[in-house]
C-alpha cells in the first residue's frame, strides 16, 4: 500500500522560544532552515504598513556560474503577470473605452465566439481552452514556431472542439484568456502591450527594473533573467537545467513568448512598487480595486470556491482572494512555469505584502509566511528523512543511519513516517532498489507499529522478486491491519495454501 505523502514545507505549531522573536527573526530563521534544507532558492520580500521588514535573497541565479541570486536579480513571475494585465483592463473601463460585460467579439471581430465577455476573460469563466490544448495542433505542425499573441485567434478559430461550458456557468482556470485581453489593450489604446504597460503601469509605479518577454525578445530577456532549474528528484541537492527535459522545450522556447497571462520580467522590490501603487489609487480607483478584489459569481449566483493551500479561495477580475478573513482579507495570485515558483499576496486590513520567487521551483511559501505574520507560535522543522537519503546516496547506509539517529536529538529535526516511506518508493521508482529496500526496512524499524511500513517494504521485495521476504512483510501488515485486503490478496496469491 502506497501512502500517499505530500511534500510541503513541514510546518509545525510549536510552543518554542520563537514565539519571543520578532517577526522578522521568526521569518527570517524559517526562510534560513527552508535554504539549508534545499527547499528556497530565491528572493523573498516581506513589507507591513509600507515598511519593509524582511527582504533576502537566496541560492544561485546561476548554478554553473555559482552566480548568486542578488535582491536586484530579476525573475519571470509567470502568472503573478495576470494581476498587471488586469489592472490595465480595469483603467480601460475607467476610461470608457470598453465595459466589463461587452462581448470581446466587439473589440476583435475575428474572435470566434460571440457570447463571452471582458468580465468572462478576466475571470476565467469563458470556457476557453488552456494553452497546450490551443497551441498543440500548431506546433505538431511546426515545432519550431515560437508562438505569439498573433496565432491565438487564428488558432481558436481552428479550433475543432466547443467551449468547456457555456460562459459564465464554471470556473476554468485559462491562461488564453489572458492572452485576449492582452489583444483587447493592443486593440483599444493602439499601442502594442510591451508600450502600454510601460506608460500606464511600469512608469507610474516606478518599476524600473521591469519588462516584458516576448516573442520577438525572447533570447535577449531570457539573459537578464536568473536561470530556471529544476531538481531531478524530490530527494536531489543538485538541479538540472530545462533544457534537459526535452518534453519541456514547449514551456521555454515555443510559447514562452506570448503575454497577456505571463512573463513579466521583474525584481522583488519592483513588484512591492505595483503593489503599493495599486493600493495607493495611482493606478486605478478604489471602486476598481473592489472590483478586481471581490469573488466572480457565476451564472447560477453562486461562488466557485476551491481548495488553495491553507484556505478555500475564488477567483476575482485578476486575483484570488481567500475564503477565511478572520484575519484580515487576503487576495494573491500565485505563478508557476518550469523553474519558476512566485507569489504576491496582500493582507488588506493588515497592509502586510508577501514577495516570494524561487527559480527551483521549490513549493510555495507565502500562504505560511501569513501564519508567522500573525504571531501564533510557529516554527518550521527541518526534515530528517531528507537528510538520511541525501547523506545514504552520498556515503551509503552506515554514515546514513549514524547521522540520522544524531539529528533525531535535536530540537530542529522532525521525522517523519509517511516522507521517509515516500523516499523510498521514489528511489525504488527511480531504478535504485537496493537504496529503497534500505530505506524501506528503516523504516519498519522506526516505526514497527505502522502496518503501512511493512505493506510498502513488501511490496518492493515482491517487485525485486524476494517472495519469502516480501510474505512475511506483507503478514506482519496483517497482524497490525486485519483490513489490509491489498495484502491479503497477495498473501493468497504467494502463498495459496493460505
Amino acid at each position: 500500500m502506497k501512502l500517499v505523502y505530500f511534500l510541503t514545507t513541514g510546518l509545525l505549531l510549536t510552543q518554542s522560544a520563537l514565539f519571543a522573536q520578532s517577526p522578522a527573526a521568526r521569518l527570517d530563521t524559517f526562510f534560513t532552515r527552508l535554504s539549508e534544507d534545499g527547499k528556497l532558492n530565491g528572493n523573498v520580500l516581506v513589507s507591513e504598513r509600507g515598511l519593509k521588514i524582511y527582504e533576502h535573497a537566496f541560492g544561485f541565479a546561476d548554478v554553473a556560474g555559482q552566480i548568486p541570486n542578488k535582491k536586484s536579480t530579476r525573475f519571470n513571475f509567470a502568472s503573478v503577470s495576470k494581476p498587471i494585465t488586469a489592472t490595465a483592463v480595469l483603467q480601460l473601463v475607467e476610461k470608457r473605452k470598453l465595459k466589463l460585460d461587452d462581448k470581446l467579439k466587439a473589440y476583435l471581430p475575428e474572435f470566434p465566439f460571440d457570447s463571452i465577455t471582458i468580465r468572462q476573460l478576466l475571470s476565467h469563466t469563458s470556457g476557453l481552452p488552456n494553452t497546450e490544448e490551443l497551441f498543440t495542433p500548431l506546433l505538431e505542425k511546426n515545432p519550431e514556431h515560437i508562438v505569439s499573441n498573433s496565432d491565438v485567434i487564428p488558432q481558436l478559430q481552428l479550433f475543432y472542439r466547443p467551449l468547456h461550458f457555456s460562459p459564465g456557468q464554471r470556473y476554468e482556470y485559462s491562461n488564453v484568456n489572458y492572452c485576449l485581453l492582452a489583444l483587447l489593450i493592443e486593440q483599444v489604446s493602439k499601442m502594442t502591450f510591451p508600450q502600454y504597460l510601460e506608460k500606464y503601469i511600469f512608469k507610474p509605479a516606478g518599476m524600473k527594473n521591469t519588462l516584458l518577454q516576448t516573442s520577438e525578445n525572447l533570447l535577449t530577456v531570457k539573459k537578464l533573467q536568473a536561470t530556471p532549474y529544476l531538481k531531478s528528484t524530490p530527494y536531489a541537492n543538485t538541479p538540472e537545467q530545462l533544457e534537459a527535459r526535452p518534453e519541456l522545450r514547449k514551456w521555454i522556447y515555443n510559447w514562452a513568448g506570448i503575454v497577456g497571462q505571463g512573463n513579466i520580467v521583474s525584481t522583488t522590490e519592483d513588484m512591492l512598487l505595483f503593489d503599493q501603487a495599486l493600493h495607493a489609487g495611482k493606478l486605478v480607483s478604489a471602486s476598481s480595486l473592489q472590483l478586481m478584489f471581490t469573488p466572480v459569481r457565476l451564472k447560477d449566483g453562486t461562488i466557485p470556491y476551491f481548495r488553495a493551500g491553507i484556505d478555500k479561495a475564488a477567483y476575482g477580475l485578476g486575483w484570488f482572494i481567500f475564503q477565511d478573513t478572520t484575519g484580515g482579507k487576503v487576495v494573491f495570485h500565485s505563478g508557476g512555469i518550469p523553474g519558476i515558483n512566485a507569489f504576491l499576496l496582500h493582507n488588506i486590513a493588515k497592509q502586510q505584502v508577501v514577495i516570494t520567487i524561487d527559480n527551483m521551483q521549490n513549493a510555495s511559501i507565502a500562504p505560511e509566511v501569513c501564519l508567522i505574520l500573525s504571531g501564533k507560535p510557529f516554527t518550521y522543522k527541518r526534515s530528517i528523512a531528507l537528510a538520511y537519503v541525501r547523506k545514504l546516496l552520498d556515503e551509503g547506509p552506515n554514515d546514513a543511519v549514524a547521522l540520522l539517529h544524531t539529528l533525531r536529538t535535536k530540537e530542529a529535526f522532525t521525522l517523519d513516517e509517511g516522507e521517509l516511506n515516500f523516499y523510498g518508493l521514489k528511489l525504488f521508482e527511480d531504478h535504485k532498489s537496493e537504496l529503497a529496500l534500505e530505506v524501506l526496512k528503516l523504516n519498519t524499524l522506526l516505526f514497527p507499529e505502522s502496518f503501512n511500513t511493512y505493506d510498502s517494504y513488501a511490496e518492493v521485495l515482491l517487485k525485486v522478486n524476494r517472495k519469502e521476504a516480501a510474505l512475511s512483510m506483507y503478514r506482519k501488515s496483517v497482524q497490525l491491519n486485519p483490513k489490509n485486503e491489498n495484502a491479503i490478496n497477495i498473501i493468497r496469491t504467494i502463498d495459496p495454501k493460505k
